[in-house]
């Protein structure tokens, strides 16, 4: 009986409008849980929880009004399932944290944030062709691996990594700062359909909550908490993905950073991160022998570029404008041109704005 009124009392108190989950978990770990909570009080949530007085009123108002069995009625007409802890399908991984959502609601698949192993890939909204490059690189042979990509469905990296991972018929996984039921950023509509359709977006906030600055660190505890290892691709000093990663090393779990050009600012929170012992990521097979699977993903066999044009892809070990290397090997520019045209036709370079080739590896 004390499971079904815990459910009920925690399904309800999730759900009210316009309170935090930080308020939810203070109130069930004050008072001896939901339903302890959800029958205290109001001077209880007042003087133990130090809840605001706006806050009591809401959710006295809403206890009095709201039956539990209609409200998650309501959410399964919309395609939308609440976990509360204690349901076997409530994520066993977000136990891991020290405070895990009392509730979280989940749309799309559902099924898969149980069915395979997942890493999180998470970096800078700001990212640069080689982050982005190297996001998709990672999710794409997560991908094939059978691993799923969990990430937060930010412009940048985050976009890059569930994109290829969709892109390679993987399954991926958004944690949102909102609700379910809300895009953000409204840019990202077809990304959110896809996910909808091929992975889930999962969050603790109630659907119908607006975005807020304060809930994006609130969420990355949950992206870290889902990734079994967490993959730092591209981040500044000050950098969200930073704290995701603060989140995953005190739930004891592995974290690798890419490492990018000492000369980039939006890489020095990766460089940084290695200098504290996270693991260089120097290919995405890495991921896999951490997460114990001996798989092997396809991996392009660059023997096969075309003997005539062999000096021009080896010449692209770092970013190279046509005219840079017609000097460096000596070429004539018009045979350059011609040797880059085929070689990006064949997909072994890419041309980059500003006129800049860039080989293709992995």
């Amino acid at each position: 009986m004390r499971v079904t009124e815990d459910r009920a009392a925690a399904l309800v108190l999730a759900t009210c409008p316009g309170v935090e989950p930080a308020t939810i978990r203070t109130l069930a770990r004050q008072l001896g849980g939901p339903a302890a909570a959800w029958r205290a009080d109001a001077s209880a949530w007042r003087s133990v929880c130090g809840i605001r007085e706006q806050t009591v009123k809401r959710l006295d108002q809403w206890r009095h009004r709201t039956d539990p069995a209609r409200v998650e009625a309501a959410l399964a007409q919309r395609g939308i399932r609440v976990w509360v802890q204690g349901d076997d399908a409530y994520p066993r991984a977000l136990l891991d944290l020290a405070e895990p959502p009392v509730a979280v609601f989940v749309a799309g698949q559902a099924e898969t944030l149980h069915a395979q192993p997942m890493v999180a890939v998470v970096g800078t909204r700001r990212a640069s062709p080689y982050g982005g490059e190297a996001a998709a690189w990672i999710a794409e042979a997560m991908a094939k691996a059978g691993v799923a990509v969990v990430s937060g469905m930010a412009v940048g990296i985050d976009a890059a990594a569930h994109l290829a991972c969709l892109d390679a018929g993987g399954v991926s996984v958004a944690v949102l700062a909102t609700g379910v039921d809300r895009c953000y950023p409204s840019s990202h509509e077809h990304l959110y359909r896809r996910l909808l359709a091929r992975g889930a977006v999962i969050s603790e906030y109630a659907p119908g909550t607006p975005v807020a600055r304060h809930r994006f660190p609130e969420r990355n505890r949950l992206i870290a908490a889902l990734g079994q290892l967490t993959v730092v691709v591209q981040a500044g000093v000050k950098s969200g993905a930073l704290r995701t990663a603060d989140h995953a090393l005190e739930l004891g779990r592995d974290v690798f950073a890419v490492p990018g050009p000492v000369t980039t600012v939006n890489f020095q929170g990766c460089h940084r991160l290695i200098q504290d012992g996270a693991q260089l990521l120097a290919d995405p097979h890495d991921l896999l022998l951490a997460l114990g699977l001996d798989v092997t993903y396809e991996k392009r066999d660059d023997a096969r570029v075309p003997a005539r044009w062999r000096p021009l892809y080896d010449a692209l070990d770092a970013d190279l404008t046509a005219g840079q290397l017609a000097v460096m090997l000596g070429m004539e520019p018009a045979r350059v041109y011609t040797g880059l045209l085929e070689l990006e036709m064949a997909g072994w370079v890419r041309r980059l704005p500003g006129g800049v080739y860039r080989r293709v590896t992995g």
